[in-house]
């Protein structure tokens, strides 16, 4: 049975909680609740924008449902904002961190596209280039390495060198690596690089567009 009160939403820019008009913040944790427990996998460790439909909530109120978030699902507001019914919502897409097909309101290409599996490193000089489908490579990719891919890039080692993911428009590709310090990044056709010197964090990363159409790279918990 939908929520009347709460929705929780996936879309490019990551989560978004979305409270409708309501009577008390008393509905609105209660709907809260029956929303997670809706969920087939807890949402632990993710971020969540919550999108306020008017009449919005009191000041009090917002600092209570943040806590409330943090303490009960271990989950950060990262920003709240007021919207208007009539506005658009945002381009809807996988979430970047969890799959929750519940939520999902567009059926992502990844379930039914190829994959290439890649069992080495890719060293200074060398492309790998799959147009068809999304990469895995098993080792890293150096610095003066190429990897391209119709779909996601996934590297199970360092990332050096020059990586595309989306080469055929896909704005919902993602590019993953244990160490994300490429010279460049590449997303459909928009393009990021790293500044000089830049370190490994010490922790898988994610990289992906954003809702303003930048490069957004954010620690990776998983799909």
């Amino acid at each position: 049975m939908a929520n009347s009160i709460v929705a929780l939403r996936a879309y490019r820019d990551g989560l978004h909680l979305i409270i409708r008009p309501h009577l008390s913040i008393t509905e609105v944790e209660a709907a809260i609740q029956q929303e997670m427990s809706r969920m087939n996998r807890p949402l632990i460790g993710a971020s969540v924008q919550i999108d306020l439909k008017c009449p919005t909530l009191k000041e009090e109120e917002i600092a209570y449902l943040r806590s409330k978030l943090q303490e009960t699902y271990n989950l950060t507001v990262r920003s709240i904002e007021s919207v208007d019914e009539q506005q658009a919502p945002p381009i809807a897409a996988a979430p970047t961190t969890h799959t929750i097909s519940q939520i999902a309101e567009v059926q992502d290409s990844r379930d039914s596209e190829p994959a290439r599996i890649v069992p080495y490193t890719i060293r200074s000089g060398q492309t790998e280039d799959f147009p068809q489908g999304s990469l895995i490579i098993y080792g890293d990719v150096n610095s003066g390495g190429e990897v391209r891919a119709g779909g996601d890039i996934v590297v199970l080692g360092a990332l050096r060198g020059n990586a595309h993911a989306g080469t055929n428009g896909r704005l919902s590709a993602v590019v993953i690596a244990m160490e994300l310090i490429p010279v460049q990044l590449q997303i459909g056709s928009f393009a990021n690089r790293q500044p000089i010197g830049q370190k490994p964090r010490g922790y898988p990363e994610i990289a992906r567009v954003g809702v303003e159409d930048v490069i957004i790279v954010e620690k990776f918990v998983k799909f």
